[in-house]
């Protein structure tokens, strides 16, 4: 970039001054704002850009994804990460329940993925429906909420099966807490998603 001969020097000078004083800005942005405001020319500006950030003078950050939908918001891992390990977790442990035998050492498996299903996934999913902002209480607080819901609802859920043609037998309430599991997941992120977008279209 030369201001019409322009040393390349006052060139790395003048994106670093832009950029102090810009804060947050794209390339392209960058660049039409040097240009508009020197009169400097944009290929020698972009050479410029690309070798500071090549010797890390300049650090480039890839753009963030914009969330414009529900599918948008699942599929960003930096938002959606921890649906997608509840989800992960779910279905680990429904198919240790099914798949490994009753025999140790596999056993203790067994045991323990069905022991996050039954005692904590489920009201992992609820606390994360009612209480979506990670503000709203410390992790330790969310833990012990988690533990307490699952051990009043999975006996709500064996209570609602007994009045049912399946009764309280293994692959119902096995079925029962997993699909529990996976709607109330799916609705808190539907509500993150939400809330998300309310904040980014606020005031």
């Amino acid at each position: 970039m030369r201001e019409r001969g322009t040393p390349k020097r006052s060139a790395r000078a003048l994106v670093e001054n832009t950029v102090k004083s810009k804060h947050s800005l794209t390339v392209q942005k960058l660049v039409q704002l040097i240009v508009t405001e020197t009169s400097s020319d944009e290929e020698d500006l972009i050479a410029v850009i690309k070798e500071m950030a090549a010797d890390g003078s300049l650090k480039l950050q890839e753009p963030a994804r914009r969330i414009e939908s529900g599918w948008d918001y699942i599929l960003a891992p930096t938002l959606s990460m921890w649906l997608w390990t509840a989800l992960g977790a779910t279905l680990l442990g429904v198919a240790s329940t099914f798949l490994i035998q009753d025999s140790f050492p596999a056993s203790a498996i067994r045991w323990a993925l069905g022991s996050v299903l039954v005692l904590f996934l489920p009201g992992y999913a609820l606390t994360q429906l009612l209480f979506p902002k990670a503000s709203e209480m410390d992790s330790l607080e969310r833990f012990a909420l988690d533990i307490g819901l699952s051990l009043a609802l999975v006996p709500m859920i064996g209570l609602v099966l007994n009045y049912t043609p399946w009764g309280i037998r293994f692959v119902p309430v096995v079925a029962s807490i997993s699909a529990f599991t996976i709607v109330f997941l799916m609705a808190a992120a539907g509500r993150s998603y939400l809330q998300l977008r309310e904040k980014s279209l606020g005031p």
